[in-house]
């Protein structure tokens, strides 16, 4: 497998979710501003979710708020519903032709990600669902032919499993997610994650912060080490804000304090 190791050293910008502020992307948006965000990480939608973008009027929609606010990422949460695998080991249809839709909206947003999460009824507990989770992202990845993005793989898994998994792929456009609060959950440390996996050029330069069970994120001593560690470009605050704007202002303002100070520590 190829790799590539991101040569930047400090993050320089912070994201929202729109899937933890506002179904309507337009109401994220102006909310994800007015709390200071830099960025916006946009929802595929679905079910629940809200519409899906490849509605014309939600991809309408869409376009105009990246207009207005950088759009650098398309998640696609709804596969937390439907799950990525099957249970004999293969890719779930469903999985992969919402993916195949989100991928051409995401084409059409000019995003540079494609985050594709592995939790809930995606969740890699199994070497089977493991196995069809490695065929559905090879199958994403193929797709990717003079496309200029990433696809960026997320689960609770340690490093070293998460390594193995992506090995499987074996593409050069598969990254991995670091998430604080996930990683805590599953009894891992963040840290180590940003270590292991950046040694092997896989990890997404994009750090995702939020409380894990028993912690509340973001952490003002431990975000700087962490950001260095991971050679992050970006954080993306990842707590609940519909019931709570006044948190993502403080989510992003500490965030943003913590890149800072990384950069000064690495500035010569």
């Amino acid at each position: 497998m190829t790799t590539v190791i991101s040569t930047a050293t400090t993050a320089s910008a912070v994201a929202a979710p729109q899937w933890r502020i506002d179904t309507d992307c337009r109401a994220a948006a102006r909310a994800a501003l007015a709390a200071g965000a830099d960025q916006l990480h946009l929802d595929y939608g679905g079910a629940h979710r809200g519409p899906p973008l490849s509605d014309p009027v939600v991809l309408r929609a869409a376009e105009a708020v990246s207009g207005e606010i950088p759009v650098p990422v398309l998640t696609v949460n709804h596969l937390n519903d439907i799950g990525l695998a099957l249970g004999q080991g293969t890719a779930n249809p469903a999985a992969m032709d919402l993916l195949m839709r989100a991928l051409e909206c995401a084409r059409r947003l000019g995003v540079a990600v494609l985050h594709v999460p592995g939790f809930r009824r995606s969740l890699p507990t199994t070497a089977d669902m493991r196995a069809g989770t490695v065929e559905v992202l090879r199958n994403v990845c193929a797709h990717l032919v003079g496309v200029d993005l990433l696809v960026a793989y997320e689960s609770p898994l340690g490093p070293h499993d998460s390594l193995a998994l992506a090995h499987a792929v074996d593409h050069p456009a598969l990254r991995l997610v670091l998430d604080t609060g996930n990683l805590l959950d599953a009894g891992l440390q963040p840290l180590a994650f940003a270590e292991v996996v950046g040694r092997a050029g896989l990890l997404l330069p994009d750090v995702h912060v939020k409380d894990s069970a028993s912690t509340t994120a973001p952490s003002a001593d431990g975000l700087p080490t962490l950001l260095r560690a991971s050679r992050a470009r970006s954080v993306l605050v990842e707590n609940d804000y519909r019931e709570r704007p006044d948190r993502l202002r403080e989510d992003i303002a500490l965030c943003r304090h913590a890149a800072e100070t990384c950069h000064l520590k690495d500035a010569p």
